[in-house]
């Protein structure tokens, strides 16, 4: 049920039409009431910079934000590197809502270190495009989790 659910999300995701943002809204709902953590990565996967609604698409990353764990955001972390040669957009995003929560941040460095070495470099180039962007808004949390400065 599950994988029909995130196949009717991935169809859709473009939200082309009337007919796309309806089954895309109802299939997210039915997803928020049988989500866990395991599915965040998947659910990454869902995003797409050339979505025609991103208020609608907006929904998803509420829905990311309802589960706070080590493992959520270890997830959302492979996720987002996943993601983002499709979607840098929606992955930047996804990361910015993060760095502006300091619970975010404590928990991302905590995970950070420990990191397989493909997934901190790709993470790595992810935050270092972030704080070369927007430094004077990111830059502190940024270096929080990748140097462990407080």
């Amino acid at each position: 049920m599950k994988n029909e659910i995130i196949d009717a999300l991935k169809q859709n995701r473009l939200l082309r039409n009337q007919k796309e943002i309806r089954i895309f809204e109802n299939a997210l709902e039915r997803l928020a009431f049988d989500y866990s953590e395991d599915d965040i990565a998947e659910i990454c996967e869902i995003f797409d910079d050339d979505t025609n609604d991103t208020e609608v698409m907006f929904g998803m990353v509420h829905l990311l934000e309802t589960i706070s764990t080590k493992k959520a955001y270890l997830n959302t972390i492979y996720g987002i590197v996943s993601m983002y040669k499709k979607a840098p957009e929606w992955a930047k995003t996804i990361l910015y809502r993060c760095l502006n929560d300091d619970c975010s941040v404590e928990m991302i460095k905590q995970l950070y270190t420990n990191l397989p070495q493909k997934i901190k470099i790709s993470f790595s180039e992810i935050l270092e495009t972030i704080k070369n962007e927007d430094k004077d808004m990111f830059g502190d949390a940024i270096d929080r989790i990748m140097f462990g400065t407080n």
